[in-house]
């Protein structure tokens, strides 16, 4: 079995935000201006030298009024900057070319961010410089959303949307596309909504879901043609990723490791590399249910269990026609893991096995059982499990290549 490793966590955001003086209106903005009142802008900020605006004050809403505001990728800039200061709205504009984020909230619950064009954040940061086009960090409640964030510069970290220690924060119809490492990066944010969302070619996840983000729902967003893989969720409990579609993704449509209690039901994870792999981990991923997915035409597997993904259930999924060579590929694959429960999954017409029970050594993968799959027409086994799993009976296999279609277990 190949294995599969998961790129290290994102770097977080540390930012300093310098002073500046005091005022508001919409026609007397300037650049590096504080904000106190609600303020309408009647004019675009253009190459500012420092931070495009700070916001001075709680509950301030900032209306761009479909201007833009324009950098210089400043050391240390940003184009709109919030901090201590909560129930802040900034709008419906552009904000372009800073250096460290395009918004920057921190300490600043329950304000949003809406209606924006984010693109060209964070071009020239080396090694360690850390960038987004959003940053929510110690905001509790805030909301993202309508917002289309590109950051497409050379930068050793750009992403669209980061989300640090913010519980209960909503991520909703953004399109966040080609920025230069993560599309979205959500880490101990417990409570989380991202709904709705298009994740696409980005240089390393769509999104990634990580440590202490319990609770999150990941529902109906789209991540395409990123670099490494389109949805990475790990390190959690509880979560429910649901309805997502991920295509083309380099690696895995949709990667999971370290899981625990959660539901992944109804994501269409075809034509990745691998469809979805839930993974161990370094602590196991167990009492998940993995129901109703398609993890079809992948160019290597459809779904896997791999090592210490323990006692989960594994219903109604479907995964056909998989292209991965053998000992590469699969329909359905359990492999160093115990305790699952397989029953009424699809796997047809695959390259490989159909479905496979597979271990590394004796009694690494006992006790999985398989109850009425079917696995016909694959170039290899239908079913081939290893001794130690239990046959629960209704298993159906037929027109596989080599014979026999089963191994295992007994097929009708």
């Amino acid at each position: 079995m190949r294995r599969l490793l998961l790129v290290p966590l994102t770097a977080l955001l540390v930012v300093a935000q310098m002073g500046v003086a005091s005022a508001s209106g919409g026609a007397s903005v300037h650049c590096g201006q504080t904000l106190v009142a609600d303020t309408r802008l009647t004019h675009d900020l253009l190459s500012c030298p420092g931070s495009g605006l700070v916001i001075g004050a709680d509950n301030v809403t900032v209306d761009l009024g479909g201007h833009v505001i324009d950098g210089v990728n400043a050391p240390g800039s940003e184009g709109v900057a919030v901090d201590g200061h909560s129930g802040v709205r900034i709008t419906n504009g552009t904000i372009r070319e800073f250096f460290l984020n395009g918004v920057g909230l921190r300490n600043a619950p329950g304000s949003s961010v809406t209606n924006l064009r984010i693109a060209g954040i964070g071009a020239g940061g080396g090694d360690g410089d850390a960038s987004a086009g959003v940053l929510v960090k110690d905001s509790a409640g805030t909301v993202v959303k309508g917002n289309t964030v590109t950051n497409d510069v050379a930068a050793f970290q750009s992403d669209g949307i980061d989300v640090l220690f913010s519980p209960h924060v909503r991520l909703i119809d953004n399109r966040v596309l080609r920025n230069a490492w993560n599309g979205a990066f959500v880490l101990e944010s417990p409570g989380s909504t991202i709904v709705g969302n298009q994740f696409d070619a980005n240089k390393n996840q769509g999104i990634e879901v990580n440590f202490g983000s319990d609770a999150t729902e990941v529902r109906g967003n789209h991540a395409r043609g990123n670099v490494a893989d389109g949805i990475v969720v790990g390190a959690v409990s509880g979560v429910r990723v649901v309805d997502n579609e991920t295509h083309g993704n380099a690696d895995t449509g949709i990667f999971f490791f370290d899981l625990i209690d959660s539901t992944v039901a109804s994501n269409d994870a075809s034509g990745n590399s691998a469809g979805i792999v839930l993974a161990g981990g370094q602590y196991g991923s167990h009492g998940n249910r993995i129901v109703g997915n398609e993890t079809s035409r992948n160019t290597e597997i459809g779904l896997v269990l791999d090592t210490q993904a323990d006692h989960n259930v594994v219903i109604g999924n479907v995964s056909t026609k998989n292209l991965g060579a053998p000992g590469e590929g699969g329909g359905i694959i359990v492999f160093d893991s115990t305790g699952n429960a397989l029953v009424g999954n699809v796997t047809n017409g695959n390259l490989d096995v159909g479905l496979g029970v597979f271990e590394s050594a004796p009694g690494t993968s006992a006790g999985n059982s398989l109850r009425r799959n079917v696995a016909n027409h694959n170039a290899g086994h239908g079913i081939d499990a290893v001794p130690g799993t239990i046959d629960r009976g209704g298993n159906v296999a037929h027109g596989n290549t080599p014979a026999p279609d089963c191994l295992g277990v007994l097929c009708s």
